[in-house]
């Protein structure tokens, strides 16, 4: 985690404060990769976190290509399960917010929070690609 995204997680624990019923909050790269979590999370469980919210961001693309408009927009994906609600919203260029919530929270209230958020500071909420690693093995 850089410098900066570690300045990020007060504004992650701001967020659980001002959204009743959330419980955990988690900046992603595009890949799965955790960038910013909040405190109620330890590392192991944001890495958990992290994958099942990039699954499900991969799951809903490939639903908007195959049966949306044809366009392969990053949209946001709702996934509700016994005990919670996960919430994923695009967070600026290859990066994504989810935040997870107990069952009975009003989502519009934690979607419209989410969506304030990345409007406020979306530029900070970025994840460049990750260049191509080098194998090690002979040219071909």
């Amino acid at each position: 985690m850089s410098t900066a995204d570690r300045g990020l997680d007060w504004l992650l624990e701001n967020l659980l404060t001002k959204t009743p019923g959330a419980r955990h909050a988690l900046v992603l790269s595009r890949d799965g990769l955790k960038m910013v979590f909040t405190s109620q999370l330890d590392d192991d469980r944001a890495d958990q976190l992290s994958a099942v919210a990039a699954g499900i961001q991969s799951l809903s693309l490939s639903a908007s290509a195959d049966f949306g408009d044809g366009s392969i927009t990053s949209g946001q994906a709702m996934v509700e399960f016994a005990g919670g609600v996960l919430l994923i919203v695009p967070a600026g260029a290859g990066a994504h917010l989810a935040v997870v919530a107990e069952e009975d929270t009003d989502v519009g209230v934690v979607g419209h929070n989410m969506n304030e958020l990345v409007e406020q500071i979306g530029s900070y909420l970025t994840a460049d690609p990750r260049p191509p690693q080098y194998s090690g093995g002979p040219a071909s």
